[in-house]
């Protein structure tokens, strides 16, 4: 009897057929041989280009929402809906409450099959930036909140999509080398920095706003189209279908996980997760909205910054400067590792002073502060920013390469999405922390 007729036979779950994903890998492949070689590292950059995926229809949509839905789609006279003022708290709860949840559910599913799941949330998120493209050309001005219901039902079934396809990817590679798992965080990097380029650069060539968009979410469109048909090539690489081997076999000998055993990974592997979920934390309570309410000093001073043009400071001195800062972070933990995995937390829980840094900024929320200002200078600011990037892509690639390290395949992968769940979560932590800064601020 051969091994896949066993596994049948002891109940092992069949792969549901999607055209072009055919094939199990298990039969061709046996953890006992050796390792087939990434040459060229093909599967590497096809994981790296699924780590821009997994963000870059969100990325377009927040970076472009300003200027095309309270500026465009929405704008109204003065004094402005509540909708409208308040469309990006909106937007953020209706982005992270579904996104958090699909990945707690993807954290303890362990049915189905993650190539599969992979694909069709792929399917979603592209059908969804097409929605959005779709609507740039429809005229909305006589139904106005009519489309911002339809536009955050938009956005939860984009996010919802996207925790999926985050949730899956992190569960996929979380048997891989360390590097794979870096390859996704170095993708999300990339995403960031690519987007803030790509804003720059069609905001300066392509004045009127329709078009801006239309073209920046046509990118992103062609982009996760790219990911599905990468997907079909990486499920016959003979490097994939070795890795996938090995995973399946260690599910096989493992059995179905119960709630017991999840708990039992949990407290095995909890101070990696807080790792993962305070690097996120910090980095999202500050960036953007703390960021952008820091102001020059003193107060009211006329902008005279030298090189940097005055309509793209905020653009340059933030966004380009933290999304360069954050791929260089994660570059180098592909060839530097440091401390090791029981001492990471030092370093990690080190970056919350970042925020006390911040906050004795010039940070002026809506026009007042009662603290007093023990950062003035604007280039230190900088340099500060610099700082929150470079550590934070340094140790988002190393806690989430950390998290899995040393576990059997198996677990490495409950690990990978429960690694998933510890990002969002700290994302979502920290922003709703960084409402909190306001009020503080005013104190």
């Amino acid at each position: 009897m051969t091994d896949v007729q066993k596994e049948h036979k002891n109940g092992a779950e069949a792969e549901p057929f999607i055209p072009g994903l055919e094939g199990s890998p298990r039969s061709q492949f046996l953890p006992e041989e050796a390792p087939p070689k990434d040459r060229g590292n093909v599967v590497l950059f096809i994981i790296m280009l699924h780590g821009i995926g997994t963000l870059i229809a969100w990325n377009v949509f927040i970076t472009i929402a300003p200027m095309y839905y309270q500026d465009l789609k929405l704008k109204q006279a003065d004094p402005k809906p509540a909708y409208v003022a308040n469309f990006m708290n909106y937007v953020c709860i209706c982005s992270q409450l579904p996104n958090l949840l699909v990945n707690m559910i993807g954290m303890f599913s362990e049915k189905g099959n993650l190539l599969f799941r992979i694909v069709v949330s792929l399917c979603i998120v592209s059908a969804s930036t097409l929605f959005t493209i779709i609507f740039i050309f429809v005229d909305t001005s006589d139904w106005k909140f009519g489309f911002f219901i339809l536009t955050m039902v938009s956005v939860v079934v984009l996010n919802a999509a996207n925790g999926f396809y985050q949730n899956s990817i992190y569960g996929l590679v979380g048997s891989f080398p360390g590097e794979y798992i870096n390859a996704v965080v170095l993708g999300n990097n990339i995403c960031g920095l690519f987007v803030t380029l790509l804003f720059m650069l069609t905001s300066y060539f392509i004045e009127d706003i329709q078009l801006n968009a239309a073209v920046y979410f046509s990118i992103a469109f062609l982009l996760l189209i790219t990911c599905i048909i990468s997907f079909f090539y990486l499920r016959k690489h003979p490097y994939f279908k070795y890795q996938m081997a090995v995973a399946q076999r260690s599910r096989n000998n493992q059995g179905t996980l119960t709630f017991s055993d999840y708990v039992a990974v949990f407290k095995e592997s909890w101070q990696r997760l807080a790792n993962v979920f305070c690097v996120f934390f910090v980095t999202l309570l500050l960036f953007p909205s703390v960021l952008l309410d820091i102001q020059l000093y003193p107060l009211g001073r006329a902008y005279d910054l030298p090189v940097i043009p005055e309509n793209l400071s905020k653009t340059i001195f933030i966004f380009l400067n933290f999304n360069t800062f954050t791929v260089v972070g994660s570059k180098i933990a592909d060839y530097i590792q440091w401390p090791s995995p029981k001492y990471a937390c030092v370093p990690i829980f080190s970056r919350l002073f970042l925020i006390v840094l911040f906050f004795f900024a010039n940070y002026v929320p809506s026009g007042h502060r009662s603290w007093p200002v023990y950062v003035p200078n604007e280039w230190t600011v900088f340099i500060l920013i610099s700082l929150l990037s470079l550590t934070h892509g340094y140790y988002s690639s190393v806690s989430l390469m950390y998290a899995p390290k040393d576990l059997e395949a198996s677990k490495a992968r409950v690990v990978g999405k429960m690694s998933a769940f510890f990002l969002v979560l700290g994302i979502a932590c920290g922003i709703g922390c960084s409402f909190l800064t306001n009020y503080l601020a005013h104190l």
